[in-house]
């Protein structure tokens, strides 16, 4: 069986409001999918090297009586900001992993992770922290 898995995630940083990111992804119930949306980054630690920067998602389904049980991880990251080290500027990369592991209805929007330590333009607001996921059957 294949379902497609559907994730809203928040974007942007404190004191920045901007809209949710929306990735997709086709699962087969007997894998893993895997998705990476990320750009290179240079920095030099003795010989340039670099670093992919945006989101990774990992997750696999099991249905179960009209249930799917959703397992995996998002991984977050960016440039944050600049670093000036001998006058050469080094990004400076922020990195957030979440979690999941939780049971949802098929076809329903529900929220997979609740991330209070997410930066939010509004800390009162759920929904800049909140993962968002829909899982629908497709064959």
């Amino acid at each position: 069986m294949v379902y497609k898995v559907e994730f809203e995630i928040p974007n942007g940083s404190a004191g920045e409001a901007q809209p949710r990111q929306h990735f997709s992804m086709l699962v087969d119930e007997a894998r893993k999918g895997v998705f990476q949306a990320a750009k290179r980054v240079p920095v030099a630690a003795g010989s340039p090297q670099y670093v992919d920067v945006g989101v990774n998602i990992e997750c696999a389904v099991q249905e179960s009586g009209g249930k799917a049980a959703l397992h995996g991880e998002i991984e977050l990251s960016g440039i944050t900001g600049y670093s000036n080290i001998s006058s050469i500027s080094e990004p400076i990369v922020g990195q957030r992993k979440m979690a999941f592991n939780t049971t949802v209805e098929l076809g329903t929007r529900t929220v997979i992770i609740d991330d209070p330590k997410a930066p939010s333009a509004d800390p009162a607001s759920a929904a800049t922290r909140q993962v968002v996921a829909t899982v629908t059957k497709v064959n």
